[in-house]
């Protein structure tokens, strides 16, 4: 069991610290901010997700492809309406209004959950450290806090370095704009993919 939950640490570390939308978000606010609430966003959308696929592992239900793949393409139209609006209004810091931390969370809440196919990720990845002959929410409830807890100190640690790296000059330039552009190459991405699957 113990091997189990070591093996599933390692695989989650390894998925969550390759960057994606909700990495681009803390990266982008960190430059200015303590991008705590985008962190806690993102973590919780994260959770989200996982519980919902624990719950349909446990009850063994079968999600529409349809839905999935019209969610995909929403999902992919959002990062590129977010990274767009952060390189038509990012500019300086005096031109940026001053937002709610509630601003930065729904925000990253609205980026962890705009693509419902993360719920397959979770469905085809979490049933191989669940053992058969042991009770189910125990396992679940471990899992669980497993993944929030690498979540949240990976997230952390790209803060950090974000913060530390943003300074004057050329670092500073490509912090304000390389997350919007890599918030809009993966919604171009979901985008494609939902529809190719869409005409398929």
């Amino acid at each position: 069991m113990n091997a189990t939950y070591l093996a599933f640490a390692a695989a989650v570390a390894l998925l969550i610290a390759s960057p994606g939308p909700v990495v681009a978000l803390v990266v982008a606010d960190a430059r200015r901010r303590w991008p705590l609430w985008t962190i806690l966003g993102g973590a919780v959308s994260a959770q989200i997700l996982m519980i919902a696929a624990l719950v349909m592992i446990y009850l063994a239900l079968d999600l529409d492809p349809l839905v999935l793949e019209a969610g995909q393409i929403l999902g992919g139209l959002y990062l590129i309406w977010l990274g767009c609006d952060g390189l038509c209004g990012g500019g300086g810091e005096t031109t940026t209004p001053r937002r709610s931390e509630a601003h930065y969370f729904w925000r990253a809440m609205a980026v962890g959950l705009s693509n419902p196919k993360d719920i397959l990720f979770f469905l085809a990845f979490l049933p191989g450290f669940i053992l058969p002959a042991q009770p189910f929410a125990p396992q679940a409830t471990a899992l669980i806090v497993i993944w929030l807890v690498i979540d949240l100190s990976i997230l952390l640690a790209y803060s950090l370095l974000s913060r530390r790296l943003a300074g004057e000059g050329l670092v500073q330039r490509l912090l304000d704009i390389l997350p919007n552009y890599f918030l809009i190459g993966l919604g171009l991405v979901s985008c494609t993919l939902g529809l190719s699957r869409l005409l398929q």
